[in-house]
């Protein structure tokens, strides 16, 4: 497995991961004291030490409709199959690999403390200012689960780098929507002073209620009262689910994001043997290996979120590479709410003449994208047969020009 770093920094989130994934905020970038598994420019192992960005945008749904349609039922025999989940305790990351950062970014080293154990949930350093909590794969979701506590209630959800909100379902049920998310019990919970929204996730768009309450992520820690948006049936059927988004920097009409109400500068994903996820007050990611992050996709074409993007150096899918216009900058977002990859229209449709032309057997065999760090390294992320769907014509902002890459756990995780 590998971990994916990204820091956070002025509007823009960095993590890192092997799959560790970081989030900080400096200007610029992302750093993580996790350590990363390190890539070499002629390392071609799948996945194992790569690195990269990633911004948020406003749209968190990268598929059609139509493409989504085998992503959907997959979804939803997952769903069906998915069992409660207990969080242990778990080491921090041990390998080094290239975080994902800003180009603006300082180095900033932290020193690790002593830690105790608050419970088998959550671990916090002495000082308080990094908590570790486990993170659960679950097979039948394609997905890593992270647990935490609302209004004094155990919740579960998706760990998601594609969007930025705390959430919760809005039922009650023990095993409501084929899951055990959690119970909701509005009387618990209080005015958040925001109005209700119809928002998208995973394909799917329903009615989302803002409300507000205590969180924690172990019931004997203090609370901290934050908002969070409570989804209706329109989003948790089908191949929806609750989604514990990390996206922390969004434009100020956006709902508040949850690490955009902490004070957590920075977070770590590892999905490695002991998947973790790891908050921290402090930057994690030292030195100059990291795949620098941009915001492009907010600030030139009004995106909404920052997404944790970065600048490809290459894409080659068996072996062939694709083209890369220079003059249209290929951008890629790192998602690990998403199991395959989705891609921009004009690339689907290169890949498939480019397939037909070699009598390919397989469309998306093997596939390798490629970034530079601010070392000047070359690092890859690697998957066989991804799961791969186009965007569509239809860019979800707006005089979008460049070309979208969208990769998720396929690049992310090996199992």
């Amino acid at each position: 497995r590998q971990r994916l770093c990204i820091r956070c920094q002025y509007l823009l989130m960095s993590c890192s991961a092997f799959f560790v994934l970081l989030l900080t905020a400096s200007v610029g970038g992302f750093r993580s004291h996790c350590r990363f598994v390190k890539v070499a420019a002629a390392r071609t192992h799948h996945n194992s030490g790569s690195h990269a960005r990633i911004e948020s945008t406003a749209s968190f749904s990268y598929m059609s409709t139509d493409a989504m349609a085998d992503e959907a039922n997959r979804r939803r025999v997952m769903l069906q199959q998915m069992a409660n989940i207990v969080i242990l305790p778990a080491a921090a990351a041990t390998s080094n690999l290239p975080a994902l950062a800003a180009t603006t970014d300082a180095a900033t080293n932290t020193t690790t403390t002593t830690a105790h154990i608050i419970t088998d949930s959550a671990v916090l350093n002495s000082d308080g200012s990094r908590i570790q909590v486990h993170l659960e794969y679950i097979p039948a979701l394609d997905a890593y689960v992270v647990h935490y506590y609302l209004f004094g209630e155990r919740f579960g959800a998706i760990v998601d780098t594609g969007s930025p909100f705390l959430t919760c379902p809005s039922t009650c049920s023990a095993w409501s929507y084929k899951y055990k998310w959690g119970c909701y019990h509005p009387e618990r919970t209080f005015d958040s002073g925001f109005g209700n929204t119809i928002e998208g996730f995973d394909n799917n768009q329903g009615k989302v209620v803002w409300r507000k309450a205590g969180f924690s992520f172990d019931d004997s820690q203090p609370q901290q009262n934050l908002t969070f948006g409570v989804f209706g049936p329109d989003l948790l059927d089908g191949p929806g689910g609750v989604f514990f988004g990390l996206i922390k920097n969004t434009d100020k009409w956006i709902r508040p994001s949850f690490l955009g109400q902490t004070k957590y500068k920075s977070f770590c994903v590892d999905l490695r043997e002991n998947s973790t996820l790891t908050l921290s007050k402090q930057a994690m990611i030292p030195g100059d290996d990291y795949i620098p992050l941009i915001q492009d996709l907010n600030r030139r074409y009004k995106a909404p979120v920052v997404h944790y993007t970065a600048k490809a150096a290459g894409f080659v899918v068996n072996g062939l590479p694709l083209k890369l216009d220079e003059k249209t900058p290929t951008y890629v977002i790192f998602d690990t709410g998403l199991s395959g990859m989705a891609v921009s229209d004009e690339l689907y449709q290169g890949r498939n003449l480019q397939a037909r032309k070699n009598r390919e057997k397989s469309l998306w065999g093997e596939v390798s994208v490629s970034f530079q760090t601010k070392a000047g390294d070359e690092v890859q992320l690697s998957a066989r047969k991804p799961i791969t769907t186009p965007l569509g014509k239809d860019t979800p902002w707006t005089k979008f020009k460049g070309n979208l890459i969208v990769l998720g756990l396929a690049f992310l995780d090996r199992t």
